[in-house]
């Protein structure tokens, strides 16, 4: 008897890919860029959403409140320096439950963020400050890793050539290079 089709068959898994697809879903047309919040007034109670390289992270830690309803008890804070590839720059600071979860999720320097939800502020001549209080229900959400520190890291590394037809896999790639050549990681 004779066979006229084969008969084995072959098993794809993810980690027999050769590539890793970006997972993120921004909309651009939700995200401010730091340049139109210096030329705005902010409303009380605004909002914004940002994609921005990491450039310095420091916390969580903890400190007392001095003033307040909660004074004497201990929160959490986490402050970040964030910039874009126009050079600008602004601080963020994230107050108690935001401050551990993002913490816990391991943003480090270099990082390429999305953050929803943030509440901006501006005194004249004086950088953006954006502030994360678990009261306005941010997000962040680590969309690329430019400095790998261990194996895992790998997973945080998608190639954005694969998206080059999208207007936020194209906006994370230049963002990603700039901080590759600010940092002096690219010749």
């Amino acid at each position: 008897m004779y066979q006229t089709q084969e008969t084995t068959s072959v098993s794809y898994s993810d980690a027999s890919s050769i590539a890793r697809f970006p997972h993120f879903q921004i909309s651009l047309h939700k995200v401010s860029s730091l340049a139109s919040l210096y030329s705005e007034n902010f409303a009380r109670g605004r909002k914004v959403n940002i994609l921005l390289a990491t450039l310095e992270v420091e916390g969580p830690d903890t400190v007392l409140v001095k003033k307040g309803p909660d004074a004497g008890k201990e929160v959490s804070v986490l402050k970040m320096i964030l910039g874009d590839e126009d050079g600008s720059l602004c601080k963020l600071t994230a107050w108690r439950d935001v401050a551990d979860a993002w913490g816990a999720l391991g943003v480090k320097r270099g990082d390429i963020i999305y953050l929803g939800n943030l509440a901006p502020t501006c005194e004249p001549g004086s950088s953006i400050a954006l502030t994360a209080s678990p009261y306005n229900k941010p997000t962040a959400e680590i969309c690329f890793r430019t400095m790998p520190y261990t194996r895992e890291d790998n997973r945080l590394r998608p190639d954005l050539r694969l998206g080059k037809s999208d207007a936020a896999v194209k906006k994370v790639a230049a963002l990603a290079k700039w901080f590759e050549r600010m940092a002096g990681l690219v010749v």
